[in-house]
């Protein structure tokens, strides 16, 4: 039975990479030739294990909402490599993930474009030159008014990446182009795109649930929506 998505639902899947049973070697069989080749360019074994079990786990994850065998997801990708899958006789869902440490979040929505990221805190030497870099004024005068620096950092960071992850971007998007929210007095925050106001009104973030000692953050192109939490087995 197929693993069903509501309109104004949000799954978020949870893995622990490290207490899965699988060992890399046996699950490169779920994973396409494309997907392999990009495996084999990185340098340290570990590295490249680490690859193959995210890219298994998240064809499990998402062969649960098709039906079908992790293997038989075929995934295409845009111009600036964000992920989608091509199953044209099958009902389309968007999804998104993340990963750092041990954890992987994966997010999916129905219809709406979808970003999700998560970071393992930790001390930075150089935070407030990243922050100046890529925080808008607004998220700066955030960042200054709290005693807590490096968590309200990663909110403001986790919320900034998953919203040009949504956008389909990535690095290419600038990160000083929007101004997120952390402050709302909302369920779910609204964010600034400067010079396109309109636009502004169609984007929610929020923070996700996750193991203590990270922050994650979702962006989603919704007014209104439901999250609902998986852990895979």
């Amino acid at each position: 039975m197929n693993l069903e998505i509501e309109k104004d639902q949000v799954h978020v899947w949870q893995v622990h990479l490290n207490s899965t049973s699988s060992h890399p070697m046996e699950i490169t069989k779920a994973l396409s030739s494309d997907e392999l080749e990009q495996a084999n360019k990185f340098k340290f074994p570990e590295d490249r294990e680490h690859f193959i079990l995210r890219r298994n786990q998240l064809r499990t994850i998402l062969s649960k909402y098709y039906g079908c065998q992790p293997r038989e997801i075929i995934f295409r990708y845009n111009s600036y490599k964000k992920p989608f899958i091509y199953m044209p006789e099958l009902k389309r869902i968007k999804f998104n993930m993340s990963f750092s440490g041990d954890l992987m979040l994966v997010g999916i929505s129905k219809h709406n474009d979808i970003g999700i990221d998560i970071e393992k805190v930790h001390e930075m030497h150089d935070l407030e030159n990243i922050a100046f870099e890529n925080f808008s004024s607004q998220e700066l005068k955030y960042l200054n008014g709290t005693l807590d620096i490096t968590n309200t950092f990663f909110k403001i960071w986790t919320r900034k990446e998953a919203f040009i992850k949504a956008k389909g971007e990535g690095i290419y998007h600038p990160l000083k182009s929007f101004c997120v929210d952390i402050k709302s007095s909302g369920s779910y925050e609204q964010l600034v795109i400067f010079n396109h106001p309109a636009e502004s009104k169609l984007w929610r973030t929020t923070e996700i649930n996750t193991s203590s000692g990270y922050i994650a953050s979702m962006a989603i192109n919704s007014h209104r929506f439901q999250i609902l939490y998986f852990q895979l087995q």
